[in-house]
């Protein structure tokens, strides 16, 4: 079969699947070496973290835990959207959290300080063995960019960090390398973690200011 003008239609057809692979052999090349971008539905059902070979229980985190907030914006955590999972003490974590919302977030505005102060508060200590995952990214024009860095806490048995609550903190590169691990006597560690949390005293020194219910 041949067009009006002439040309046989299977040769025009060859000629034009050509020219668009001529089009795009160029950028696709050149977008191969560069960095993949952030994908947030993809960082919603899969994660972009290495698990690390230290911690073979955090395995399938993202199938077995418990999640306890989506992307949340940290100030206190280097300024990352976070995500936080953990293995067990979930009802713990959400009574906490509404027991903060309780003593801290209500609306009445005009109750007097010293009143505060002295209200009695209810909050609950975790098991040995709790391990809270945080997997922390990157900000770019105010949503979420690149996986950074994934942090851990874990309570260990009673002795461990007499003055920090018997926490464990670690901080892993989204590869799986370890940058940091201790507890509060550790300079780097208090500096970076444990400073901030050792205010949580009263929440077992969890700071359970997000949650958000999962159905499951």
């Amino acid at each position: 079969m041949t067009l009006k003008s002439g040309i046989d239609i299977n040769k025009a057809t060859s000629i034009c699947l050509l020219s668009l692979l001529l089009v795009f052999a160029g950028p696709a090349s050149a977008n191969a070496s560069q960095k993949t971008e952030f994908n947030m539905e993809e960082a919603y059902y899969k994660s972009l973290f290495t698990i690390p070979a230290m911690y073979p229980q955090t395995r399938d985190y993202r199938k077995k835990w418990s999640r306890l907030t989506g992307f949340e914006f940290s100030g206190l955590h280097w300024n990352n959207f976070v995500v936080i999972y953990v293995n067990k003490g979930t009802d713990i974590y959400r009574d906490n959290y509404i027991e903060y919302l309780r003593v801290y977030q209500n609306e009445d505005d005009d109750e007097d300080e010293d009143e505060e102060e002295t209200e009695d508060k209810h909050f609950k200590g975790y098991e040995v063995g709790t391990i809270f995952l945080k997997e922390n990214y990157t900000v770019r024009n105010g949503i979420p960019h690149q996986p950074t860095s994934l942090t851990l806490m874990v309570k260990k048995p009673p002795g461990y960090a007499p003055t920090g609550g018997d926490w464990e903190y670690t901080q892993f590169a989204p590869n799986g390398d370890l940058m940091m691990r201790g507890n509060n006597t550790n300079v780097d560690i208090y500096q970076s973690c444990a400073k901030c949390h050792e205010n949580m005293q009263e929440r077992d020194y969890v700071f359970s200011t997000f949650y958000t219910e999962q159905s499951r």
